[in-house]
């Protein structure tokens, strides 16, 4: 029998051998498949179907082969990225989209339907840091006299933004507070629509839980055990919330900031710095899973801060 060659030779490999054909559309599904099998909130789930669908558009709309597989590094760069710019849209809108796009790309190289993840290098487009908008204490008194407190819908109103104020929360985390989440002895609220599944309790005190007891007296025994209610006794949208703030912000006159549910959640993140909460207690509070808008918050209004540059100013010093 004749010798084997110990030198293997070079063999002609084809590098698209296992390199899916699938559409945008069905791998789109299956991916879509794997984040209900992962038990993804629906939240989460739109926001990857609208963001993805506006991605397959996009390149349809530049002439770009939508198969994943033929998708590169520099297709992401040019009809996506730069694409975006030129629109002129936000740094955060481009983020969002490539966030999406990436999660994409992560489970079809998982699942082996591309060889090559095109976002592997790309990075997230850099983000300019604004100011933090917040009311101020005026502007919070003005928006709080603005509903009609002899009306069921402005007792409501009130409420929810004391609520909003004292705690915090999300306006999504907010519809879904139920009457049963009230520890009225431990004086906490236990917020189970929260990002990322992660429960939590948010304090309330003496005036809150007041405020939350007759607003409960006027809502009434219901069919339903959701906290806050519109005219019609359903559960309130969060659209309505979104559009009474907006309308109270108007009718307030508060011009130089924008009146929406997270502007609360901001400014009782300033307020609480300012009384003096610790980064930890904040965090735990607001359901932050990372420190980094925590320290943003502190950075941005704690006293301390203020104080020491009062003690280092100089300008106080030279005169």
């Amino acid at each position: 029998m004749v010798r084997r060659k110990n030198i293997i030779p070079v063999l002609s490999v084809d590098v698209n051998a296992n390199q899916s054909n699938d559409s945008f559309e069905h791998l789109f599904h299956l991916f879509v498949r794997d984040c209900k099998i992962r038990n993804l909130s629906e939240h989460t789930l739109q926001y990857y179907k609208n963001e993805l669908f506006k991605f397959c558009k996009r390149l349809e709309r530049e002439a770009v082969c939508t198969l994943p597989a033929s998708i590169t590094e520099e297709h992401i760069k040019e009809h996506v990225i730069l694409s975006m710019m030129r629109e002129g849209l936000k740094e955060t809108t481009i983020n969002a989209n490539l966030r999406a796009i990436r999660s994409f790309f992560n489970f079809l190289e998982r699942e082996c339907y591309v060889l090559e993840n095109p976002l592997k290098k790309v990075k997230l487009v850099k983000q300019k840091k604004t100011v933090i908008q917040t009311f101020s204490r005026d502007e919070i008194h003005a928006l709080l006299r603005q509903p009609n407190m002899n009306t069921f819908t402005g007792l409501r109103d009130y409420t929810m933004m004391m609520f909003l104020l004292e705690t915090g929360v999300r306006v999504k985390e907010l519809c879904g507070i139920r009457i049963n989440d009230i520890n009225w002895n431990d004086g906490v609220v236990l917020i189970r629509e929260a990002k990322g599944y992660k429960e939590r309790n948010v304090p309330i005190q003496r005036i809150m839980k007041k405020q939350l007891g007759t607003y409960m007296q006027v809502r009434g025994q219901l069919e339903h055990d959701m906290l806050f209610v519109n005219i019609d006794n359903e559960p309130i949208a969060i659209r309505a919330i979104q559009q009474f703030i907006a309308k109270y912000g108007r009718m307030a006159g508060v011009k130089n900031v924008r009146c929406s549910p997270h502007t609360f959640r901001h400014t009782f993140a300033k307020m609480s710095v300012q009384n003096g909460a610790d980064v930890f207690t904040l965090q735990a509070v607001l359901g932050h899973t990372s420190m980094d808008m925590v320290r943003n918050y502190v950075n941005m209004f704690s006293n301390e801060i203020h104080g020491n540059h009062r003690k280092f100013s100089p300008i106080e010093k030279l005169f």
